[in-house]
């Protein structure tokens, strides 16, 4: 499967977990509150992010959290990503990376969730003159009663250079 048709996957398994709870099942989330609370651990992951504290962005994932990233194999864990945005920073000693959230879906059960929106990089390469841009999808779970990340797909927008298109 290529990294551009994961998204869509995702989306498509997650819809079943997104629908109404059973009768008689456990009282309905508030999931205004729910969403605040995502919406706090994503700008806590910004924040990270921006310092360029890897150790803070992998705690932001779950056990076995994945993110996906393009040309690399999934990093599975919070110490695979940690470790992959350290060496990234090393790289890119003038990398700063933005993101904006458009929406975010919660499921009625209140235990996983959706997140979607578009992300920019500044900064890149030994000198600090690429960029790039694109969207994202993340997946959060509840785990201990805390909103973590369970899948973290990003996907560049910009051109394919000629020397890699097939």
């Amino acid at each position: 499967m290529r990294l551009r048709e994961v998204p869509m996957t995702v989306l498509l398994l997650l819809c079943a977990s997104c629908s109404q709870p059973a009768p008689g099942s456990a009282p309905k989330p508030d999931l205004t509150a729910e969403e605040k609370a995502i919406r706090e651990a994503d700008a806590n992951w910004l924040k990270a992010s921006q310092a360029r504290d890897a150790r803070a962005e992998a705690a932001v994932f779950a056990s076995d959290g994945a993110a996906y990233r393009e040309h690399v194999d999934p990093l599975v864990g919070p110490a695979a990503f940690e470790a992959w945005d350290a060496k990234q920073y090393e790289e890119n000693p003038k990398q700063i990376g933005t993101w904006t959230t458009e929406n975010i879906q919660i499921s009625a059960s209140g235990d996983l969730a959706i997140q979607t929106g578009q992300y920019r990089l500044t900064g890149i390469g030994p000198k600090g003159d690429g960029a790039d841009s694109g969207r994202f999808v993340t997946v959060w779970k509840k785990v201990g009663g805390e909103w973590k990340v369970a899948h973290d797909i990003g996907s560049t927008t910009m051109p394919v250079p000629k020397n890699e298109k097939k």
